[in-house]
């Protein structure tokens, strides 16, 4: 609705006022007059209604929703794949009947100060989480979301974890990279990405991603804090080395 501005108070008074409001000053209407006859200019209003109904507009912008709805679809398409698509990992281990006792070697590590140095290869803690985890799938498995198997692989200064988990009889692969270093006497573990499938994720991001290896961590409590016990530990390709911590 177009006001009349008071010219003695300033205040704006309704279009159908002749006095102000609020101090009875006389109103002057010849602006309003302006306005009206600029508002009702033929020539703007055809002009207007002309590129309202403008078919050339409509079907350039009609193309243009196409054309973002196909890159939209062929976006998320592709994610759909990277996701389902299974990443690069080592077969499951076979013929597995004791594999190394990581475990008590890393108590007797941190406790007792020996040995010294431990080093495992990629495949020797691929075959104790294999063995160790196989009796803990009520812990891992989810309602229609089973476990399979936990992997890792060593890089240098790097150790990737893969999960493998079953919907409906499909792997879905999780995956993360950690880089751990001592920090101030105690080994820290900082995120430096990960990938659902083969789609990779923000490290930011993953650092909320964690709670999908929340349940493998809960698994694995024992040996997780018995390794943030030990002085120092080290990544090589293909293997892992931990450092006793001092007496």
């Amino acid at each position: 609705m177009t006001k009349l501005a008071c010219p003695e108070c300033g205040r704006e008074n309704e279009s159908e006022r002749i006095y102000c409001h609020t101090c009875g000053a006389r109103l002057d209407r010849s602006t309003l007059a302006t306005q009206k006859r600029v508002q009702e200019e033929p020539q703007e209003i055809q002009q207007r209604l002309q590129k309202m109904f403008d078919p050339r507009r409509g079907k350039f912008r009609q193309t243009f929703l196409t054309g973002c709805k196909l890159i939209l679809g062929a976006c998320l398409t592709a994610s759909i794949v990277e996701v389902i698509l299974p990443p690069e990992v080592s077969p499951p281990a076979k013929n597995v009947l004791l594999p190394a006792q990581i475990n008590f070697d890393l108590e007797n590590a941190a406790l007792y100060h020996r040995p010294a140095r431990l080093e495992y290869s990629q495949e020797q803690v691929n075959a104790y989480l294999a063995y160790t985890l196989k009796s803990k799938h009520k812990v891992l498995d989810k309602p229609l979301l089973g476990f399979n198997r936990a992997v890792v692989a060593f890089s240098e200064d790097a150790c990737n974890i893969t999960v493998e988990r079953s919907l409906l009889g499909y792997s879905i692969y999780s995956r993360a990279s950690y880089r751990v270093a001592v920090n101030e006497g105690k080994i820290a573990a900082s995120n430096k990405g990960g990938w659902i499938g083969r789609l990779p994720i923000d490290p930011y991001l993953m650092q909320f991603g964690n709670i999908i290896f929340a349940d493998l961590w809960s698994a694995l409590d024992r040996e997780r804090k018995l390794v943030t016990k030990m002085g120092g530990i080290e990544f090589h390709d293909g293997k892992v080395v931990l450092i006793a911590p001092p007496t």
